[in-house]
Formats: structure tokens, C-alpha cells, sequence
């Protein structure tokens, strides 16, 4: 059997189809998308398309990265790339309006030319983003003759030092304007101009992410790529923080916690705090939902406690951050979602986080006596995401099918916190 009829045999089937047909389209389409989303009907074509992709495929549908994928078909057993497979499992070539207009020739314009250069300069003309990037802003950029040079060297300085790997927790984080003033103007990097626009545009081609069309998308992308917009707006809430000295700031914070009151710290906050928050070993319990924390000071609980409000805000990660450094103890609960998972899995991949009631067992009694109790649970919909702390726990939530909020199991929180964990 030669190597065409054997790369039939074994990608011309029905669970591959799909894929095969909307690749075509991504590649045929004006500007190349990056990504193109792909439907996963069944389980058959999910293990099928996750075993060729190199990662596991969950719920009705994904988003398939061109890049990852040609490379994918060039580490398997074939060694044959993308345009190459489907040439051969659809009998005709892939005809792209790129290399109609004359590849050669827009490869070589000034646009190309300005931007790989810029690139190249900071060491990021290897980046797998790069390429769509430039090719995106050739076709869409829109940016004007005249501003080529400073708006690519611009963009460049920023993206340099900008977290550009999907999945990955920023560790440093850079406020907007100090990035803008380094580019070139404090506000270049303001909504709207054009240096946001393309900056923002690799961050999501890099992030594997669709562009943002809104200012609650823009700032969570910013944000995961490690920028703060500004110093006050991002906050994070805590309750009962056994603050360090008698400086007025910790002072201030400790009269809140005996008002009963929480308080919610901003950037500015934490520049102004002093050096060393807590004592070293100090635990502290870090939750998701509000509610855990409202129910925790209603009940006179002074249980240090740092609630993230779902995804953790800039502030928030630089609190957690912090305390780190200082030497506590940290352990984290979050809802039994998608969502809480990756948060989950984040703060246990890139700091030192402990989880806090956040195993498969812990998970089956929820639902268990959910179901004794004919409580109903959300249906758990969203992206799968991997449990390295405990893998059985996706794959029992995938077979489940249920979310379980935090305010389901808030009792055993509240006695866990009331204990002292």
C-alpha cells in the first residue's frame, strides 16, 4: 500500500470529515483565519479529532488552531502537512486567495517587511502567532502608510513582554499606560487606537481566543496576557486579614474586620501597603463566590478569608501573589464548573495554592446528596479543562454533567473555616 492510499485509509473517514471540510475553508478564506470552530457531534468524533489534535476534545464543539494542526499532521506517522493531507484525501489542491494575488510578491511588501523586522528585533519572528498576525494586519489592519514603522516597533515593545502562550498565568503584571509610555505615549495603547488594535489582535491569535468585540472582552484579554487597565478599578475582596505592624494602613484594615466589615482592596491598595502582610504559615482561605464570604462574617467567622469573585482580577492575583511571598498558606475552593476548574487549575500550576475541598470525592458526595435531597444542580456546560490535583475529578463532572455551586456545599465551608481549616 503506498503512503496516499495508506493516509486515505486511515483520514478518510467519517469522524475526520468535518475537520478536513473546515480546514479547506481556513485555508481557501481571505486573510487565513487562524482558527476555525469545528462541531463534535458525537464520542466518536471527539476521541477521534482528539487523538490526531494531540489534546482531549469534551462537550459539542472546539476551536481548531491551523498552525497546531498542520503540525500536528507533520509529527505523525505520515510527516505530511495540512495543505498536503487535504490535497490528497480531496484530490485537489488547496487553492488560496493569498497565492492567487501572488504570495511572493505580498510576502515582500512593505508591510511584511516592517513588522517581521520589528519582530525579529525583540526575538519574536519565530512566534507562532507571528505570521497570522502580520498576515492579519496586511489584509485588515488598516494601518496607515505613514504610521508602519512606529506602530510595528510599538507593538513589538509591548507584545515583548506580554504573556503570548494560551493557558498560561501571567506572573508579572504591566499597567497599561507604563507599556503605552514605553511604546512611545502614554495613551497609545487607550480603545481605539491603532496600536491597541493590533496588539490586541496577536494577543488573541496567541491565546487562541476570538478577537474582543467589547470593553468587558478587551480588558479580560488584557488581563490575560498580564495588563492592568488601571490602579482602582480592579479589585478583590477579603475579609479578617491578620495584618502585619501597626502601620496606619494594616490599622485601618484590622478596624474594618472588628466593624464587621470586609474590604474590598484596590492596586493603589497594595502599593500603599506595607512590605510584609502576614505572618509566615498564616492560612488563608481563598474562595470564588461572595456569598461564601458574606455568609462567613454573618456567621462572626474570622477566618482569614480572599475571595476572587469568579476569575481572579489583576489585583487579586498580585494579593495572592503576596501573600505567597510571605510565607502563608493558602487553599482554595471554587464552584465545580469549567470555570472554577481553570482557576482552580491555574493558581495550583503557577503558585503554591493547596485545594480546599476540590477532589472527585468531594465532588460525587455533592451531587450525591444533591440527588438524595432531589435538589436540582446546574447543567455543566463550557470547556472541559484537566484536574492535574486530581484527575478523576474531570472525567466524573464530564460523566455527570452537573455544576455544583459553592453555595451548595457553603455549610461545610463555613464549619471547615469556623475550624480553622
Amino acid at each position: 500500500m503506498s503512503d496516499v492510499e495508506e493516509i486515505r485509509a486511515a483520514w478518510d473517514i467519517p469522524e475526520l470529515r468535518g475537520l478536513w471540510e473546515q480546514a479547506r475553508q481556513a485555508l481557501e478564506a481571505s486573510g487565513r483565519p487562524p482558527t476555525f470552530r469545528l462541531e463534535l457531534p458525537d464520542e466518536e468524533t471527539r476521541g477521534t479529532v482528539g487523538e490526531l489534535y494531540g489534546r482531549p476534545m469534551w462537550g459539542q464543539g472546539t476551536r481548531i488552531n491551523v498552525s497546531k494542526l498542520d503540525k500536528a499532521l507533520r509529527g505523525s506517522r505520515f510527516g505530511v502537512g495540512l495543505e498536503e493531507a487535504l490535497e490528497i484525501l480531496h484530490g485537489r489542491p488547496v487553492n488560496s486567495r493569498e497565492s492567487s494575488s501572488g504570495t511572493r510578491a505580498e510576502s515582500h511588501d512593505r508591510v511584511s517587511e516592517v513588522f517581521t523586522s520589528a519582530l525579529a528585533a525583540r526575538g519574536l519572528a519565530d512566534s507562532p502567532w507571528a505570521e497570522p498576525w502580520i498576515r492579519w494586519i496586511r489584509h485588515y489592519g488598516r494601518v496607515a502608510e505613514q504610521d508602519l514603522e512606529p506602530v510595528a516597533g510599538g507593538a513589538a515593545a509591548v507584545l515583548s513582554r506580554l504573556v503570548l502562550t494560551a493557558g498560561a498565568a501571567p506572573r508579572k503584571w504591566h499597567s497599561r499606560a507604563e507599556l503605552a509610555t514605553a511604546a512611545g505615549g502614554a495613551h497609545l495603547l487607550d480603545n481605539g487606537t491603532t496600536l491597541s488594535r493590533v496588539v490586541l489582535r496577536a494577543v488573541a491569535i496567541a491565546h487562541e481566543v476570538e478577537p474582543p468585540n467589547n470593553e468587558r472582552d478587551r480588558r479580560a484579554l488584557w488581563e490575560a496576557c498580564g495588563v492592568s487597565l488601571d490602579a482602582v478599578s480592579a479589585t478583590v475582596l477579603c475579609w479578617a486579614l491578620p495584618l502585619l505592624g501597626g502601620s496606619g494602613w494594616a490599622t485601618a484594615v484590622r478596624e474594618r474586620t472588628e466593624l464587621g466589615l470586609p474590604v474590598h482592596l484596590t492596586g493603589l491598595d497594595l502599593r500603599a501597603a506595607p512590605e510584609r502582610l502576614v505572618a509566615p504559615g498564616t492560612v488563608v482561605a481563598v474562595c470564588e463566590n461572595p456569598r461564601v464570604l458574606e455568609a462567613a462574617v454573618d456567621s462572626g467567622i474570622r477566618h482569614p478569608l480572599v475571595c476572587l469573585s469568579g476569575r481572579p482580577s489583576t489585583t487579586a492575583v498580585e494579593l495572592l501573589d503576596r501573600l505567597n511571598a510571605d510565607g502563608a498558606v493558602l487553599h482554595y475552593h471554587g464552584d465545580f464548573d469549567w470555570a472554577g476548574l481553570s482557576t482552580m487549575r491555574s493558581l495550583w500550576t503557577h503558585r503554591t495554592i493547596t485545594p480546599w475541598r476540590m477532589s472527585a470525592a468531594d465532588y460525587r458526595t455533592a451531587v450525591d446528596r444533591a440527588s438524595a435531597e432531589r435538589t436540582d444542580l446546574p447543567i455543566l456546560d463550557g470547556t472541559p479543562v484537566d484536574t492535574p490535583w486530581d484527575p478523576d475529578l474531570a472525567e466524573l463532572m464530564s460523566t455527570a454533567g452537573r455544576a455544583v455551586e459553592e453555595e451548595t456545599v457553603l455549610a461545610e465551608l463555613l464549619a471547615e473555616l469556623r475550624a480553622g481549616l
